[in-house]
């Protein structure tokens, strides 16, 4: 994935704002400045610039003076950050002039990869959907048309104005001195000495580089690597998963004085449960837990400072995959589902078509898309998913990806999808049953043709039918003797 690396500030209003700064978090605030130090000297020798951003979670920012940033400029990622500090984390895409402003933060700290520029579209587009795989986001911001769900478009303008402002600082002239003497004392003692090794070791490169090039013209080409499996190689185990999550929903569910449930949400590994504190103390939540109420093993951590709502998660045990081959194409699956939500008299079902690109890191020019059949529904509070997940049984490459309970309108609620039978899967399954069946018949012919040809061996020739004579160059064939029993 390609990003504008030379992008290191925008102009949002008007304002000129820094960006893609390198961001690590604070561990000792009264000597932040000695962690600064520290960095510039091992990890971003070049950084000259610097800005603190305080909260829940502290952090600092370098920058460079050679990229364009300035001392006084305000950092843009703080400013959002400090916008939306009522949640811990956020995921955002912005259109600026630029290109695209993607930035993730996730337990009140800027994650330092994803403060950045991207110059194409589709490159932010995948960027924010990799992210978006990651549950329990605060916020999810990201532009309207592109389609994602549960997501809000904002501007980056008008959080940029109600966010608190952080400006960058010039590094003390000092360190740099420093760094410098170091830098001028070592290269003295070594500087000549060096030049040779690197010589020396250029001169070994050059002559290992030949020798490579020669075994590689000599060598044949190495076959390609197998392609990856396909995705339906390993799917979720529909029962499995539905069993797994419906009692870990279920034994969430208990009811706690002064908190409400809003909802459960369960996905391949985690559980996720959010409560709203209606009154009483905010620690009674907590105290449920220890009374066994809820379960021992979930995490609980407040979403706000007034602890007003506090979200459990839980790793789920590990689910069961299998192997389902498509077998149904798009219409098929349509009908399909269709005939089980009729039997099962439900409505609301939502069918999406959207694919999965598998690449191969091992081969970088391949690249395979295997499109599937998504969908939604939900179901009433009478039936809970056991009660009718073996009929999806029905279709091979299915499987569900998250099921979710609404504790205030008493519905579950399922996501899940179904691979595509194509009519190139079909060709390929045609021309490899084709290829199968040409080697069985060349091998058949192969050994019906051993079995004719006579094998002579010592004088004596054996013909198919077994019957053995003495090889006489005359033409004359004596019988052989049989001696008496």
């Amino acid at each position: 994935m390609t990003n504008s690396k030379d992008i290191k500030t925008i102009q949002v209003a008007g304002k000129a704002y820094a960006v893609g700064l390198f961001w690590q978090p604070v561990q000792d605030e009264k000597n932040y400045l000695k962690e600064i130090k520290t960095a510039v000297q091992t990890i971003v020798t070049n950084a000259n610039l610097y800005c603190l951003k305080k909260g829940a979670a502290t952090q600092y920012g370098l920058g460079y003076t050679s990229l364009g940033q300035k001392s006084g400029m305000p950092s843009g990622a703080s400013a959002v950050a400090n916008a939306l500090r009522d949640k811990s984390s956020a995921l955002c895409a912005f259109r600026i002039n630029e290109g695209w402003w993607f930035i993730t933060i996730r337990n009140n700290l800027i994650l330092s990869e994803e403060d950045t520029v991207y110059t194409d579209e589709n490159d932010a587009k995948q960027a924010f959907e990799s992210m978006l795989s990651i549950p329990d986001w605060g916020y999810k911001i990201a532009p309207t048309e592109w389609g994602f769900d549960d997501t809000t478009e904002m501007s980056a303008a008008d959080l940029l104005s109600r966010g608190q402002v952080v400006e960058l600082k010039k590094i003390q002239g000092s360190l740099k001195n420093q760094i410098l003497i170091l830098l001028l004392v070592g290269m003295v003692g070594w500087f000549y000495h060096q030049k040779q090794v690197e010589k020396a070791e250029l001169q070994r490169r050059l002559a290992e580089k030949r020798r490579q090039e020669e075994l590689k013209r000599l060598q044949p080409p190495p076959p390609p690597p197998p392609p990856p499996p396909a995705p339906w190689e390993a799917l979720t185990d529909i029962e499995d998963l539905a069993k797994k999550c419906t009692i870990l929903i279920v034994n969430s569910t208990a009811t706690v004085p002064g908190w409400e449930l809003e909802n459960s949400n369960c996905i391949e590994k985690q559980l996720s449960s959010l409560w709203k504190r209606t009154y009483g103390s905010a620690g009674w939540i907590f105290e449920a837990q220890q009374f066994g109420a809820i379960p021992e093993k979930m995490k609980l951590s407040a979403n706000d400072s007034s602890y007003n709502t506090v979200l459990g998660t839980l790793a789920i045990p590990v689910v069961k995959h299998r192997s389902g081959k498509p077998t149904l194409t798009k219409i098929e699956i349509q009908r399909k589902l269709n005939g089980i939500f009729h039997s099962l008299k439900l409505s609301g079902l939502k069918l999406d078509n959207k694919k999965v690109t598998v690449k191969d890191p091992k081969n970088p020019s391949y690249a395979k898309d295997y499109p599937y059949t998504g969908f939604k529904f939900t179901d009433s509070v009478s039936r809970i998913p056991l009660d009718w997940v073996k009929m999806f049984n029905e279709i091979p490459s299915i499987e569900l990806e998250s099921i979710s309970w609404d504790n205030k309108r008493k519905q579950w609620s399922y996501a899940g999808k179904v691979y595509e039978l194509t009519q190139q899967m079909i060709d390929e399954e045609e021309k490899a049953k084709k290829k199968a069946e040409e080697d069985a018949k060349k091998k058949a012919e192969e050994e019906t043709k051993k079995l004719n040809t006579p094998a002579v061996q010592g004088g004596i020739a054996t013909t198919p039918e077994g019957d053995n004579t003495q090889n006489n160059v005359g033409g004359n064939v004596a019988p052989v003797a049989t001696p008496a029993p």
